[in-house]
């Protein structure tokens, strides 16, 4: 349905009930300063992509930076989310259009002020064409509110190692 290929995310979804060790997956992004603050990122066998800065942050806005990656991979992820969970529950998709901003304090990034450094205020606007009642869509798209891995990663401690 939708083109999402729903027997093989069944299939996992079999594997990790029968084998709860298999629930666990790790991933992996290798990050190489180039210049500046010029970072190229390379992830599994993908073509690398460069992360900069705008000029006033000290870079040379030649690539996005990785606030606007972060928050694209968001809502990408709240996308996918929504269109299997939707596809799941036999909804046939005619568009889905999701559109993320969010807002970032720069002072605290550059030592200025305390405070949370982090993206703050994200407001997601999702606009679906489908064969389903608004009711229908508001519910799936809460559901994938929680269950979007990356918007659930966003509260999450990250560990430092330094070697």
């Amino acid at each position: 349905m939708n083109e999402i290929s729903l027997d093989i995310v069944q299939q996992t979804a079999n594997a990790l009930k029968e084998n709860p060790h298999l629930k666990m997956k790790d991933w992996h992004a290798h990050i190489q300063w180039q210049t500046g603050v010029q970072n190229k990122v390379t992830i599994r066998d993908f073509d690398s992509f460069l992360m900069d800065e705008p000029e006033t942050l000290g870079g040379t806005d030649k690539a996005p930076n990785p606030v606007e990656y972060l928050i694209g991979a968001a809502g990408s992820c709240f996308a996918i989310t929504f269109e299997v969970m939707a596809s799941q529950n036999g909804i046939k998709l005619e568009s889905v259009d999701v559109k993320i901003e969010a807002e970032l304090n720069a002072a605290v990034f550059l030592g200025i002020e305390e405070g949370d450094g982090g993206i703050l205020n994200p407001i997601i606007t999702l606009t679906v064409n489908a064969d389903a009642s608004k009711e229908q869509l508001a519910q799936i798209a809460n559901i994938a509110l929680l269950k979007s891995p990356v918007l659930n990663s966003l509260n999450k401690e990250v560990r430092l190692e330094i070697q």
